[in-house]
């Protein structure tokens, strides 16, 4: 950053016998020496994780590193950027503007000044982070792990699970992982790998001999049976894009915002519940679960990727977006 500041000054400082800058270039560069652009990174990671000590560790640097570039950085801006009124911590309107220019610019910067060589992944150490259900994780962590462990040593995968419905929200992350109907919501312009099939499913209990091997809507709904909720304030309208056999789900004993949850309950109760099938099957190994299929027309998963066209020249991203296809043709 500071050697694009002086690139710039000489530029002008040298330019005897030449034009003077325009007044909007003046300013502009009166304007980049107010700000150390060192910390601009530092910046972005806080508006992402909307936290001191989660920016230090993505970044790796120390907590108090990160506290005093955050007191620089509501100086330059001259606004409070991070706020918390209570227990959680809350971005400013400035701040909020501030994450798509800004993600937009260090991404320009980084294709600017990044090496003309391949990302390396032998060599090279790049943090990732990748927001998803909890039976996504169960199924592709591993694979990815497993990959990373021979050929990629210094590569660290975050996996978390936060709420991303805006173009907004995916530029704070590295990738999304999710149904494709819910996916197309983001908007056109956000990248998109496609990378397995599934359905849903019903799941029980072994012993449970009072569901049969297929179940009506109607008997699913006459039975005991819990549900998968992420969040009780979900519309609708969005559930159905998360999972299309939400509107059976109408009076459930019990709800879990994880799926992984969901199959302990049926191992050990008379209850049933909706998942999709990669991770019943995954569900009936470690528990005692039998697979019940659920006679209904809207049951079709389509899982892909997401990521933020500012992504696209970061880093090791590229390579990530090869290891994922590798990762869901294992799972196909």
């Amino acid at each position: 950053m500071k050697e694009i500041m002086k690139r710039i000054t000489n530029r002008y400082d040298a330019c005897s016998g030449r034009t003077l800058p325009a007044a909007g270039e003046r300013d502009l560069v009166a304007r980049l020496h107010k700000v150390n652009l060192d910390l601009l990174p530092v910046l972005l990671e806080l508006l992402r994780t909307r936290s001191v000590t989660r920016a230090a560790q993505a970044l790796g640097i120390t907590q108090p590193a990160v506290s005093r570039a955050l007191r620089q950085l509501r100086g330059a801006f001259d606004d409070q950027l991070l706020i918390s009124p209570g227990r959680d911590t809350h971005l400013t309107e400035r701040a909020e503007a501030l994450i798509e220019p800004l993600s937009r610019a260090l991404g320009d910067l980084d294709l600017l000044l990044r090496p003309t060589s391949p990302f390396d992944p032998a060599t090279e150490a790049v943090h990732l982070v990748i927001n998803t259900a909890d039976y996504v994780t169960q199924l592709l962590a591993p694979v990815l792990t497993g990959i990373c462990a021979r050929e990629a040593p210094h590569v660290v995968l975050e996996f978390t699970w936060t709420g991303t419905r805006t173009a907004e929200d995916l530029a704070r992350i590295d990738f999304m992982i999710g149904p494709r109907a819910f996916g197309e919501t983001l908007g056109k312009r956000v990248g998109r790998l496609p990378l397995w099939r599934d359905e849903m499913v019903c799941i029980a209990a072994a012993a449970n001999e009072a569901i049969p091997a297929r179940l009506t809507p109607a008997q699913f709904q006459a039975a005991r049976y819990v549900a998968f909720q992420r969040n009780p304030r979900t519309p609708q309208d969005i559930r159905v894009l998360l999972q299309p056999t939400s509107p059976l789900e109408v009076a459930p004993v019990c709800t879990a915002s994880s799926f992984l949850v969901l199959g302990a309950i049926v191992g050990k109760s008379d209850c049933v519940a909706l998942v999709p099938r990669k991770v019943a099957r995954e569900l009936a190994r470690a528990e005692r679960l039998r697979i019940v299929e659920i006679a209904y027309p809207r049951k079709q998963l389509l899982i892909d990727a997401y990521w933020s066209p500012a992504s696209n020249s970061r880093r090791g991203r590229a390579w990530f977006r090869g290891l994922l296809s590798r990762a869901a043709a294992r799972l196909a």
